[in-house]
């Protein structure tokens, strides 16, 4: 890649309203300038001052845009738009590299050239609990349609930005489940290089937290409009997506009663997809 102009990678965030998560993605990057790595900052901020003051003071080399608030994938879409990394990777507000390895590993990875990498998450809860799922085993999960709860988290997925963009971005008829369409699409071009290493944080509390229902919903249709199993495969998988319909309702119920379980990485959704 050596031989190539532009930076081999975007750390792409965007943020909205949002200085307290940006200031923990701040922390989590490395404070000096790399011509390999450029640090996009995409904005939806009404208090935009506000955010370019606090980049400003961050001592972080960035590039900066605004748009008008859209929702976070026409964010994200945005970002597709200015990045010049050969590679993107996603942090958004909030978000954070797992520790100051995480980009060492990822660029020797990308030395291997490979269409997309998916690594590990680990997520935080509300009371800072730390909890890191199993390893993801990709092959038996694109053997079920990724139907079964378990899927790559954008956090933990770097992909090649003109593959990125031969797909159209980030697809707004999904307002929850856009970044899980991405990586059914992008399964379907390519096995991703995996690795064990965690590559980044989440800290609890995403969309699809929130609003699960709807959350399943859409991953249900993603699967069904971009995999479009048939026979066999489409009857598991619509039965494998009652069965997440029943496991989440019946663990949100136990929760009302026990109370919060600290990251509620146990519940597979939120887990494997925040």
């Amino acid at each position: 890649m050596s031989g190539q102009a532009g930076p081999l990678l975007t750390i792409a965030t965007v943020v909205k309203d949002d200085n307290p998560g940006l200031v923990r993605t701040i922390g989590s990057l490395p404070t000096g300038a790399s011509a390999r790595v450029q640090w996009l900052v995409v904005d939806s901020s009404l208090d935009s001052a506000a955010t370019q003051q606090l980049l400003d003071q961050s001592g972080v080399s960035h590039d900066y845009a605004w748009v008008a608030p859209a929702g976070v994938y026409a964010a994200m879409n945005a970002a597709i738009e200015d990045a010049v990394g050969q590679y993107i990777w996603f942090v958004n507000a909030g978000d954070c590299l797992h520790d100051p390895s995480a980009l060492d590993v990822v660029e020797t990875l990308l030395g291997q050239r490979p269409s997309w990498i998916v690594g590990q998450v680990a997520f935080v809860g509300v009371d800072g609990s730390v909890v890191v799922p199993p390893p993801f085993d990709y092959d038996s999960e694109a053997a079920t349609n990724f139907s079964r709860g378990r899927f790559p988290p954008h956090q933990g997925t770097i992909v090649r930005l003109d593959v990125l963009r031969s797909l159209g971005g980030f697809d707004l008829s999904y307002r929850i489940a856009a970044d899980y369409a991405v990586a059914l699409r992008l399964s379907m071009l390519a096995r991703p290089l995996i690795t064990q290493e965690v590559l980044a944080d989440f800290h609890d509390g995403g969309l699809s937290t929130r609003e699960w229902r709807p959350a399943l919903g859409e991953f249900h249709r993603a699967r069904r409009q971009i995999l479009q199993p048939t026979g066999f495969r489409a009857m598991a998988e619509y039965g494998r997506t009652i069965g997440q319909f029943v496991r989440q309702g019946a663990y949100r119920g136990l929760r009302r009663f026990t109370g919060p379980r600290g990251s509620g990485a146990e519940d597979v959704t939120r887990a494997e997809h925040p």
